[in-house]
């Protein structure tokens, strides 16, 4: 399986981590005897994400907040991961995400200050040449080497991008301040890109009969998250060399999809060179994006064909975490397929895109469909475990195999899970369907 290096640490850690499918079961108990108590109204508890939130210090006397990466079960202790660190920008964005896109944002001064907390850690994580280091080790030191958290064009930057652009429209409002550091991180790293991105050559490369295009950043996964960052930049600037950039990052999206409705891997997006992978691929979700942004039917269409077609297969074979693929003679073949593990990380994307295509269609079977992958992280999943446990506001690590469940509970696993969950919310009869199927 091709996993993001975090990712493995967090795998190697179910060598000492309980697996264990009863406590998943029993959280699941634990829902329904609430649901019958007439309790369960929402589908977000923060209590765990509050559980994870650290104080940071920062050496020029800022004080933030970041997430564990790692607590393990069943105390829910931090776990520090060697050449890491025990906090990093990748999930502290996330959760900024999830805050800044929250209603209660602009009514809970506590709820804010959190946000606020958040905000600074990613602020000071920015280095010098506007890209973001990742890892804050013990002590409060800055991880400057490892290889997932050096300052580079790679997932974390991006991710902070994201949340800093989404971010700031609602900052400004609140706290005009930290909304002007927040424009100047973000302009910084847009010099960045313009420097060292915007100008990359539309070539190509072929692998195993695969045409790929070479100019998106770490592949189409990675150049979604740098979409998703750049629109709500765009949206306010207006700016023409980033809207010609976003287009050519949209356009070598679309150059990755595969297959059609009848023929595998059925309008599937290819992730990386040649493989998929669950875990971020918000593709779909990037593309709608971009199809209202440039008002562009064929991001739209791309979308759709993955949401309308790949979707399904992954829900009718208990889902996949990556495969690669051939092509020979006009047809597709994939190898090395891999059902586990199973993360929120990849369900999130893509409950997301399912949403997205029912707010582009009203079709009701996008409904469906986002309540029946919901369902993974109640129970409906090849483990027939609870991955989500409302009571507690945890999420659980990853499903290893049908018999085996990492209960570890760590910030990308939490947050992922709260922003599907939050997505939802905003759709009142697909909520109550879920909560109603517990």
């Amino acid at each position: 399986m091709m996993y993001p290096i975090k990712h493995k640490i967090s795998v190697l850690l179910l060598g000492y981590v309980l697996l264990c499918i009863p406590a998943c079961k029993n959280s699941l108990a634990e829902d329904k005897k609430t649901k019958r108590t007439g309790t369960v109204n929402s589908l977000i508890n923060t209590a765990h994400l509050d559980q994870i939130t650290v104080p940071v210090a920062f050496s020029n006397g800022t004080s933030a907040a970041g997430l564990y990466v790692y607590t393990q079960y069943p105390a829910y202790t931090p776990v520090y991961a060697t050449g890491e660190g025990f906090a990093c920008v990748d999930d502290v964005a996330r959760g900024l995400l999830f805050y800044t896109r929250s209603d209660q944002f602009a009514t809970d001064a506590g709820f804010r200050e959190k946000a606020y907390n958040q905000i600074r850690f990613v602020l000071n994580m920015q280095s010098a040449n506007g890209y973001f280091y990742n890892f804050i080790e013990t002590g409060n030191v800055i991880n400057t080497s490892g290889i997932t958290s050096v300052n580079q064009a790679n997932w974390w930057s991006w991710r902070a991008l994201q949340a800093l652009t989404e971010g700031v429209l609602v900052v400004k409002s609140t706290n005009p301040a930290l909304a002007a550091q927040m424009d100047v991180a973000i302009q910084k790293l847009i010099s960045r890109i313009k420097l060292e991105l915007v100008n990359t050559p539309r070539t190509t490369a072929v692998y195993n009969g695969i045409t790929i295009p070479t100019w998106l950043p770490g592949g189409s996964d990675a150049g979604a998250t740098l979409v998703l960052g750049l629109i709500p930049y765009c949206k306010t600037t207006d700016d023409p060399i980033i809207k010609n950039y976003i287009r050519l990052l949209a356009d070598g999206i679309v150059m990755m999809q595969a297959g059609d409705a009848t023929h595998f891997p059925f309008s599937c997006i290819i992730s990386s060179g040649v493989s998929w992978h669950a875990y971020g691929s918000e593709q779909a979700h990037a593309l709608f994006e971009a199809g209202k942004f440039f008002n562009e039917p064929a991001y739209t269409a791309t979308a759709k064909a993955e949401v309308d077609h790949f979707f399904p297969y992954l829900i009718q074979n208990g889902y996949l975490a990556s495969f690669d693929l051939h092509l020979a003679n006009g047809v597709y073949t994939a190898s090395n397929t891999a059902q586990f593990a199973q993360i929120s990380y990849s369900t999130a994307p893509l409950i997301l895109g399912v949403l997205d295509a029912y707010d582009l269609t009203g079709d009701q079977k996008y409904a469906t469909m986002a309540t029946t992958i919901a369902g993974w992280y109640f129970g409906k999943n090849p483990a027939r475990a609870t991955m989500y446990t409302i009571s507690t506001g945890r999420a659980y690590d990853g499903i290893v195999s049908p018999s085996s469940v990492n209960m570890n509970s760590g910030g990308e696993s939490v947050v992922e899970a709260l922003v599907a969950m939050q997505r939802i919310s905003n759709y009142p009869a697909i909520k109550a369907s879920i909560i109603n199927d517990l």
